[in-house]
C-alpha cells in the first residue's frame, strides 16, 4: 500500500508512505516550503503514527526531503534512517541549521505576539531535537543492497542531483512474487562538474517520479 503524504499538488514536503507485509517505510520526510498555507502544514500532526514507522529511506539532504525528520523523531519515531554517507553528513549540517532558523523565527514571532497580548508559539523543532535525530541515521553506500527483513530490500543509486543524492530501488516480496519499486528523488542534469550523471534504471514494476525534474 502506497500513500502520498507530501509533494502532491505542491512541490515540497516529499514523503511517500509504504506499508509492505508488516513493515512501514517512509521515502523522505520533507518540510513544506513556499506559501504561508504550505508552511502551516508543517505544524499539523503527521497523518500516521511516527512510532509505527520502521524505516525512513532518504533520497537526499535538501530540506523539502529531510526537514521534518527532527519532528518525526520527537513525535515517537525510533526506527532507522537509511541514506548515503554523504547525505548523512549533509543532514548533520542542514538539519541543525534548519532548527536554528525555526528557533529564530519563533523568537521573532513571540516578540510580536507579546506586544499584541497573544500566547507564545514554540519552534517547529529545536537545535537539541535536530541533533538528537542524527543518532538514527545510518549510511549505506551506493549500489549496495541492504536487506530490511520481512521480504524487503533496498539499494541506493546515484541521482546526480547533489552530493549523496539517490534514486531508491525497493524490492518487496509477497509470498513467491517480488515487485520492484523505484523512487526517483530529485534527478540532476548531465555533465555537471561536481556530481556524476544519474544512474540509468533499466527495469521496475512501479516508478514514482519527482515530476518537477
Amino acid at each position: 500500500k502506497i500513500t502520498f503524504f507530501g509533494a502532491a499538488k505542491t512541490v515540497t514536503g516529499s514523503c511517500y508512505g509504504i506499508h509492505a507485509n508488516t513493515t512501514n517505510i517512509l521515502i523522505d520526510c520533507g518540510i513544506f516550503q513556499g506559501t504561508r498555507d504550505n508552511e502551516k502544514r508543517n505544524v499539523d500532526p503527521f497523518p500516521f503514527r511516527p512510532s509505527e514507522i520502521h524505516y525512513v529511506l532518504l533520497t537526499h539532504a535538501h530540506l523539502d526531503h529531510s526537514g521534518l525528520i527532527p519532528k518525526l523523531v520527537r513525535d515517537g519515531f525510533t526506527g532507522r534512517i537509511l541514506a548515503t554517507p554523504a547525505t548523512v553528513d549533509l543532514c548533520g549540517v542542514m538539519l541543525l541549521d534548519s532548527a536554528h532558523i525555526q528557533e529564530r523565527d519563533a523568537a521573532w514571532e513571540n516578540k510580536r505576539r507579546m506586544r499584541a497580548g497573544k500566547p507564545p508559539v514554540s519552534p517547529l523543532y529545536t537545535i537539541q531535537e535536530a541533533a538528537g535525530s542524527l543518532a538514527y541515521f545510518q549510511g549505506i553506500r551506493y549500489d549496495e543492497t541492504q536487506e530490511l527483513g520481512d521480504g524487503i530490500r533496498v539499494r541506493f543509486r546515484d541521482a546526480g542531483h547533489i552530493l549523496g543524492s539517490a534514486i531508491v530501488e525497493l524490492w518487496v516480496r509477497d509470498g513467491t512474487v517480488e515487485k520492484k519499486l523505484v523512487f526517483s528523488g530529485d534527478l540532476g542534469q548531465k555533465n555537471l562538474p561536481l556530481v556524476k550523471d544519474a544512474t540509468v534504471i533499466e527495469e521496475a514494476d512501479y516508478i514514482f517520479i519527482e515530476s518537477t525534474y
